[in-house]
């Protein structure tokens, strides 16, 4: 599509030439905006939505781009509205471990300012360009979420332009200022359908004494799953991963931080109970990338939520329907992929899953395929019962459907 004369003079009106780029990467199979918005602080994402909000143009709102394929293709997306340019970290308090970072910040930056304070940063999601808003609003995790927890529960407080344009802010910079803190927890995780992230009080963890990585390879998949969570119950372990290959083939990788008493003794039960011997750091990267990925471009890519007692359950009959596996034992967590294919290939992958999610106590989510895929299908699977939740949301902070429209559970 392009803009009209009048949508074009009202966007250059609230941002300025300079800020606006015709067309612009979606990061979208099939999905072409007339033009890419890049604010350059909150003030001025105030004032770009409000102005998209007064033309009625949709926005595909965008961070670093990693997340884009999560949850549904948008309905509309006439602009793309990127967080990128607002960055910065705002405030960081050492004495009391929190900081506030602007939505656009880039995860690394962040995470290296914060090293060299002493703290580590408590998001780990895949993707090197990941940025603070996107992560939050994907409540993006990666392996590490054992030990640091789920960004719904790490985020302490956020500013959110609201739909119409109007900014607003939730919770703060400390737990006990619990005014908004629930609606922070909202937020997170609503892929940018209620409101836009514009920057975040985040609680950051101390930086451990001792890092370790840990890798062995398992025979049998039951038994695999086993020492994965008798792992992932150790004091230090704050990442524990498990690869599953069709073949039965099975990569064990932990992660043990903490004090060096601690760790060591860790080491030495990982050591005596599956084999498991020290490995570079790059190992849980290519757990990262295999999160991520799949098993490659074209694949379907599904997260599955489980009960860890019965992870052996959709295991099996994952793999039967010749899924590669990564689980999480610790965490309740799999991704399961499987080769690109249509028709009936697509259809029982499809069914696979549902089945497993079933039998485990859990449910899916389609993260990567696709766009033929997608056609006719909720990529946040079977769960009818939570849509008009989720209606009623949409209908209460974006009644114009102006925002992501189309992207989470019910296409909403």
């Amino acid at each position: 599509m392009t803009l009209s004369a009048g949508h074009e003079a009202a966007l250059h009106t609230a941002l300025g030439a300079a800020a606006i780029e015709p067309g612009g990467d979606a990061g979208l199979e099939g999905v072409a905006p007339a033009a890419t918005l890049h604010p350059g602080d909150a003030e001025a994402l105030a004032r770009a939505v409000g102005a998209l909000a007064a033309c009625g143009l949709a926005a595909l709102v965008r961070g670093g781009g990693t997340h884009m394929q999560l949850g549904n293709p948008p309905r509309r997306a006439d602009v793309v509205l990127s967080t990128r340019r607002i960055a910065g970290v705002l405030a960081f308090d050492p004495g009391e471990g929190v900081c506030r970072a602007a939505a656009g910040t880039p995860l690394a930056a962040l995470r290296a300012e914060l090293n060299a304070g002493g703290w580590e940063l408590p998001l780990d999601p895949p993707g090197p360009g990941s940025t603070v808003g996107g992560a939050l609003a994907a409540a993006a995790i990666g392996p590490r979420a054992l030990g640091f927890g789920l960004p719904r529960d790490l985020v302490l407080g956020l500013d959110v332009v609201l739909a119409d344009g109007t900014p607003t802010r939730c919770g703060g910079r400390v737990v006990k200022n619990v005014t908004g803190y629930d609606l922070a927890k909202l937020y997170t995780g609503s892929l940018g359908t209620l409101g836009v992230i514009a920057a975040a009080w985040l609680r950051l963890r101390p930086r451990p004494e001792r890092v370790l990585v840990m890798e062995a390879t398992l025979a049998g998949a039951d038994a695999a799953l086993g020492v994965g969570l008798a792992a992932a119950r150790r004091t230090s372990a704050r990442a524990v991963a498990l690869a599953l290959g069709p073949d039965g083939a099975a990569r064990l990788v932990v992660e043990l931080a903490g004090d060096e008493p601690v760790v060591e003794s860790d080491r030495a039960w990982l050591a005596a109970e599956a084999g498991a011997g020290e490995a570079p750091t790059a190992a849980l990267d290519r757990v990262r990338r295999l999160q991520a990925e799949g098993v490659g471009p074209g694949a379907l890519h599904f997260r599955v939520s489980l009960r860890p007692s019965l992870a052996g359950v959709a295991a099996a009959r994952l793999r039967a329907a010749g899924a590669s596996l990564l689980l999480y034992p610790g965490l309740g967590l799999a991704w399961a992929s499987f080769p690109g294919g249509a028709g009936e290939a697509e259809s029982s992958a499809f069914e696979a899953v549902s089945a497993a999610a079933r039998e485990a106590g859990g449910s899916w989510l389609l993260e990567r395929a696709p766009r033929a895929a997608r056609a006719g299908r909720d990529a946040f699977g079977d769960a009818p019962q939570l849509v008009p939740l989720t209606r009623a949301l949409k209908a209460r902070f974006d009644p114009e459907g102006l925002l992501n429209p189309g992207r989470q559970l019910g296409h909403t």
